[in-house]
């Protein structure tokens, strides 16, 4: 492929991988694109599905990359550890310089330094498994952060053991999910206990407006995500939590070479104030991503992102599930009771699971097509050409 343009695709997460297979393939009128996707994973990580990895219910979350990339993505198992955007290369832990015409910059997210278990990657919820499955009957857990991933974790582990005490710490009440009262009664039923407080990053010791409490058998942290350092370390525009500052369009400002997608992305427009870190984001960011790469070749504009929700779904164990109607903006459509619960809205969940890699491996599968598969449909955007949003 001597004269292709040369794409780099920072991290194989569901941005870096919805861009890589978008940006694959050949077109009419359209430079011949090829592109490298470097991630340090050995397979691709369902990451929607760690929480159940943890819970010891699902054995693995690992996707071979063949399923999910495109065949002319050339993948470099390797970590990206500097960007030279003067001179257009990044650089990789082991050493290698990969030249690149256009930068995907899609390293997604992880969990904040602690020294508690985690479900933020594969080995940290194998390894979280493991510390859960040691417990003996009788033993503790706490799962420090009440939103959709502390409350999916409680539950499949009240689920997969109830013979532990498992107890749910947030520092504000209520959080959005248990602002839902099917969501608040399925805690009930599996004695899952809800606390407002602090937990220790490093000891797990609880305190709350009752006073102090040592730490439970196993803490497990889900309170809130880092980035990595990547972009702030190479000189690029970063907000102070470390994600790479873009505009409209995902582009860094002053330099049209580079947009970003994911999780470490953060959009500097009223439009996309709404943008949480998620699958459902990070997918159709990776698609626009790649739009408007595509766009700058053929010397068209770069459209604005635009993207919207139409669900928010949860796991609640024991194929129980919640989907919440919201509104494109992400905010609750018709109040916090409009939403399926129990085995109805654990099947639309493990519909909208299944969906999601769906869409990865036949856009895998159909290179230049820039059609979504039969499904589960994105929910469109408030007008405009952008990305279109996901159920999330």
């Amino acid at each position: 492929m001597s004269g292709a343009v040369r794409v780099v695709v920072v991290g194989g997460g569901y941005a870096g991988v919805m861009a890589a297979d978008r940006l694959s393939g050949e077109r009419a009128g359209h430079p011949r694109v090829r592109v490298t996707l470097v991630d340090p994973g050995a397979r691709f990580t369902e990451r929607i599905r760690l929480h159940q990895v943890a819970a010891g219910t699902r054995a693995s979350a690992g996707v071979a990359w063949e399923e999910v990339l495109h065949p002319d993505v050339e993948r470099v198992q390797d970590r990206v550890v500097g960007i030279d955007a003067a001179a257009r290369a990044v650089v990789t832990g082991r050493g290698r310089r990969l030249g690149y015409d256009h930068l995907v910059y899609a390293v997604g997210s992880g969990e904040a330094p602690t020294t508690a278990s985690s479900v933020t990657n594969a080995t940290a919820a194998a390894a979280t498994r493991e510390e859960i499955a040691a417990l003996a009957p009788g033993g503790t857990v706490t799962v420090v952060g009440a939103g959709a991933t502390g409350v999916e974790v409680a539950c499949a582990l009240a689920v997969a053991r109830a013979d532990l005490e498992v107890t749910l710490v947030t520092a504000s009440s209520p959080t959005t999910p248990l602002r839902r009262p099917a969501v608040a009664r399925r805690l009930g039923r599996l004695g899952i206990g809800v606390e407002v407080g602090v937990v220790h990053p490093v000891t797990g010791a609880v305190s709350t407006a009752g006073g102090r409490r040592a730490a439970a058998s196993a803490t497990i942290w889900t309170a809130g995500l880092a980035v990595p350092r990547l972009a702030a370390a190479s000189g690029l525009p970063t907000t102070g939590d470390g994600r790479l500052l873009v505009d409209a369009t995902l582009t860094v400002r002053g330099d049209e070479r580079i947009v970003a997608a994911g999780d470490a992305a953060a959009v500097d427009d009223p439009g996309a104030a709404h943008l949480r870190m998620s699958c459902a984001t990070a997918i159709p960011l990776g698609a626009h991503a790649a739009d408007v790469v595509l766009a700058r070749l053929s010397g068209a504009s770069a459209p604005r992102v635009d993207v919207g929700f139409l669900l928010q779904c949860l796991d609640l164990g024991g194929g129980h599930g919640h989907a919440q109607l919201v509104r494109p903006d992400d905010g609750d459509r018709w109040g916090a009771r409009a939403g399926l619960g129990g085995h109805l809205g654990g099947a639309v969940k493990e519909r909208v699971c299944a969906a999601t890699l769906s869409w990865l491996t036949r856009e895998a599968r159909r290179p230049g097509s820039h059609r979504w598969p039969r499904g589960p449909r994105p929910v469109e955007g408030r007008g405009g050409d952008g990305a279109r949003g996901l159920l999330g």
